[in-house]
C-alpha cells in the first residue's frame, strides 16, 4: 500500500491564506494581481501600506488581489525539489498565472529575495525575456529603483492609491483590444508599457537610457520617448482615501501584530538625514472624527487588544489633545491599549504621558540623534538640552522607569568630541532622571545607536558613509564609557548598513551585481543570521565595480542615478539646505506658517500653507 509522505514546515500558517478578513474571490473574468512582499509573512503582514493596498485592490470591481511572501528555507527547498511554482496564499494559484506581480519593497536588502521569488515562480528574471505576467514594484525604494531595472517592467512612485486605480482601468481597456494569445506577446507588452508611462507616478525604465563617464559617474540620462521626468503620485486628502476597516488578522505571531491607524502623512521638520521627511511631503492630517471612526470599526472587526496611532512625528498632530481624549475613551470602552510611537522630546505633553503610563507601559522612546547642540544644528534636529532634561524629569515623574534614546554616529562634520558627548549626555540623563524616581524598579537608560546613512532625496544624499573601521572605533569608545546594569546599548549591524547605502545610491550597473550575488548565494540580506558581506564583495569584484565608489562622497555637480525621478522636493532646495548644514544654521518647520521653498508646491497643493 502506497503511503503519503507527511511534510512538516516551520510556521505553516505562513501559507494557509484563510485568516480572518482575508479576501477570496473568483478569478474568472477579473484582472489578477499577485501582491508580493519579498520577505517573510511575519514582516509583510506587519506593513500598513501593504495591508491598505491589498484591501483597496480587492475593493475594485473586476479585480482580484492575492498575497505572496518569501517562503522560509524549508518551504523554498520543498518547492524547488518538487518543481512546484510559488503560489498565492488565498487560492494557491501559481504567481505565473496572474496578470500582474506587484512587489511592495521597503528596503534594498530585499532585492535578492525578489529574484528568488521570480525564480521560484518559474518566471524569467529579466524583463526583456518575459512577456507575461507584468512585474512592477512600489514602496520607498522606488525613488531610486535603478539597481533592479533589468528585472522589473515598471515602477510606481508615491503612495499607490491613485496610480493603481488608473493602471487597472487602462489595463482593462488595453486588454479588450487583443485576443488572449496576442496580448501576451513581447510586442504588446512593450506597447502597453509605453502607453501607461503617461500615468502620473509610473516609471518605465526602458524608456530611458543612461550614459556613463570613464569615472563611473553618469554622463547623460536620455529620454527615449515623450516621457519627461517622472513625478510621484500622492493622495491629496487622506480623509477621503481608502483605509481598510477590516484588516487581515494574521495567523501566528508577526512583527507588529496590532491595529493601526494613520494620524497623518508627511513631515516638515526637515531633519537633513531623513528620507521619509522629504519623500512623503506634503503633510496631510486626518480629522479627529475620522480617526475615532476608524479606530472603533477596526477594533470591532478584528478583536485586537492594542491600537497604534501612526505618523512620522506623532506629537506634531495639530489636534493632539483631542485625539488623546478620544484614545482614552476608546481604551476604556474596548479595554485595549493605545500606543503612540515617534514622539519628539521637545513636544511631550504630560497628558499623553499619563495616558501611556495608565496602560502599564513604562518604557518611552525619543530620538535625540546627536549629543551636542552644534551637531544637532547641522542635522536640523532643533532640540536643546533644556528640552531633553525637562522631558526626562516629566517622564520619570510620571512613572516611566525605562527611557530609550536613538543616536547616530558618523554624521557629517562629526568630531571625536561629538562621539564622546553621547555617553557623557547619557550619564547625565541617568543621574538626573534617578532624582525623580518614585517607583521601586531601578531606572535605566537604553540606547539604540545606528550609523548615518546617506540616502537619495535627502539633504545629505551627497555625503559619504563612514568607514567600517571608524564606526567600530566609535562603537568601542561609547561602549567603554557606558558600563553597568543601568545602561543597555545596542548598535546597528554596520556591514549590513554599508551594503544598504551602496544599493540605495546605486545605478543600473548594479543589476548585474545583484544577480551575481544572488547566484552566489546571497538571500534574506535583511536578516543578520543570513547576511554575508563577502558574497557581495565578490559580486562587485566579478563585475569590475567598487562598493567604495557608491559609499563615497558624490560631487555636488554630478548627475545622480535618481535625477529623473521626482519626489517633489527640488534638488536646488536640498543643496541650499546642505550649505546651511555646513554653516550650522537651522531651518524652521514650515507648519509654523512660513514656506521654506522646498519645491513641493510646484506639484501639489500644500495643506500646511492653505
Amino acid at each position: 500500500m502506497k503511503t503519503t509522505e507527511i511534510v512538516k514546515f516551520q510556521k505553516p500558517y505562513s501559507y494557509f491564506g484563510n485568516e480572518l478578513n482575508s479576501i477570496h474571490k473568483d478569478h474568472r473574468g477579473k484582472v489578477k494581481i499577485a501582491f508580493a512582499y519579498p520577505d517573510l509573512y511575519d514582516i509583510g503582514m506587519s506593513s500598513l501600506g501593504y495591508k491598505i493596498l491589498y484591501h483597496m485592490l480587492n475593493d475594485i470591481d473586476g479585480v482580484v488581489a492575492e498575497r505572496a511572501f518569501m517562503p522560509l528555507s524549508d518551504m523554498e527547498e520543498h518547492l524547488r525539489k518538487n518543481k512546484i511554482p510559488l503560489f498565492s496564499l488565498e487560492s494557491h494559484t501559481p504567481l505565473k498565472d496572474f496578470d500582474f506581480i506587484a512587489f511592495s519593497v521597503q528596503t534594498v536588502l530585499d532585492y535578492t529575495n525578489i529574484l528568488a521569488m521570480l525564480e521560484l515562480s518559474q518566471i524569467p528574471l529579466h524583463s526583456k525575456e518575459r512577456s507575461y505576467p507584468l512585474v512592477f514594484m512600489g514602496g520607498t525604494v522606488a525613488y531610486n529603483p535603478e539597481p533592479v531595472t533589468d528585472f522589473i517592467d515598471f515602477f510606481a512612485l508615491g503612495e499607490g492609491e491613485n496610480e493603481l486605480f488608473k493602471l487597472i482601468e487602462e489595463f482593462k481597456k488595453w486588454k479588450n483590444k487583443f485576443t488572449e494569445n496576442n496580448f501576451k506577446s513581447m510586442k504588446v507588452k512593450n506597447e502597453f508599457l509605453k502607453y501607461i508611462s503617461s500615468i502620473k507616478g509610473l516609471y518605465v525604465p526602458q524608456l530611458f537610457d543612461i550614459e556613463y563617464k570613464e569615472s563611473g559617474r553618469i554622463k547623460k540620462i536620455i529620454l527615449l520617448s515623450n516621457q519627461n521626468k517622472v513625478i510621484k503620485d500622492i493622495v491629496p486628502d487622506i480623509n477621503k482615501s481608502y483605509f481598510p476597516l477590516k484588516p487581515i488578522v494574521p495567523f501566528g505571531r508577526v512583527a507588529m501584530d496590532k491595529a493601526n491607524v494613520e494620524l497623518f502623512r508627511g513631515c516638515t521638520r526637515g531633519c537633513r538625514f531623513c528620507q521619509a521627511g522629504m519623500v512623503y511631503r506634503p503633510v496631510r492630517e486626518k480629522t479627529v472624527e475620522r480617526l475615532k471612526y476608524e479606530m472603533e470599526e477596526i477594533l470591532k472587526n478584528t478583536g485586537y487588544e492594542e491600537i497604534t496611532l501612526l505618523s512620522l512625528s506623532s506629537s506634531d498632530y495639530s489636534h493632539l489633545d483631542e485625539i488623546i481624549d478620544v484614545a482614552e475613551e476608546i481604551s476604556k470602552k474596548y479595554h485595549v491599549s493605545i500606543s503612540v510611537p515617534s514622539l519628539r522630546i521637545d513636544k511631550f505633553p504630560e497628558k499623553l504621558g499619563k495616558m501611556i503610563v495608565s496602560q502599564r507601559v513604562h518604557t518611552i522612546t525619543f530620538a535625540i540623534e546627536a549629543a551636542t547642540e552644534r551637531l544637532r544644528n547641522v542635522i536640523n534636529k532643533t532640540i536643546n538640552e533644556e528640552d531633553i532634561f525637562s522631558t526626562v524629569k516629566k517622564a520619570v515623574s510620571l512613572g516611566f522607569h525605562t527611557m530609550k534614546f536613538y543616536f547616530m554616529i558618523g554624521l557629517p562634520t562629526e568630531t571625536e568630541e561629538d562621539v564622546m558627548a553621547i555617553p557623557n549626555l547619557v550619564k547625565r540623563i541617568y543621574k538626573y532622571g534617578n532624582k525623580f524616581r518614585n517607583f521601586k524598579k531601578p531606572f535605566s537608560v537604553h540606547l539604540s545607536i545606528n550609523p548615518f546613512m546617506p540616502q537619495p532625496n535627502t539633504v545629505f544624499q551627497w555625503e559619504a558613509f563612514d568607514s567600517l573601521e571608524n564606526l567600530n572605533k566609535k562603537m568601542n569608545m561609547i561602549k567603554s564609557e557606558l558600563k553597568g546594569r543601568q545602561y543597555k546599548v545596542d548598535f546597528g549591524y554596520f556591514d549590513m548598513n554599508y551594503l544598504e547605502v551602496v544599493l540605495e545610491r546605486g545605478d543600473r550597473r548594479l543589476n548585474k551585481v545583484i544577480e551575481t550575488a544572488y547566484k552566489n548565494g546571497a538571500k534574506m540580506d535583511g536578516w543578520t543570521e543570513f547576511f554575508n558581506l563577502s558574497l557581495w564583495e565578490k559580486a562587485f569584484k566579478e563585475n569590475n565595480l567598487s562598493m567604495e565608489f557608491y559609499a563615497s562622497a558624490i560631487p555636488k555637480d554630478a548627475l545622480l542615478p535618481w535625477d529623473h525621478l521626482q519626489s517633489g522636493v527640488s534638488k536646488r532646495y536640498l543643496l541650499f539646505e546642505l550649505d546651511k548644514a555646513y554653516k550650522g544654521k537651522t531651518t524652521h518647520d514650515c507648519r509654523d506658517g512660513i514656506c521654506n521653498g522646498c519645491g513641493i508646491t510646484d506639484f501639489f497643493v500644500c495643506p500646511v500653507l492653505e
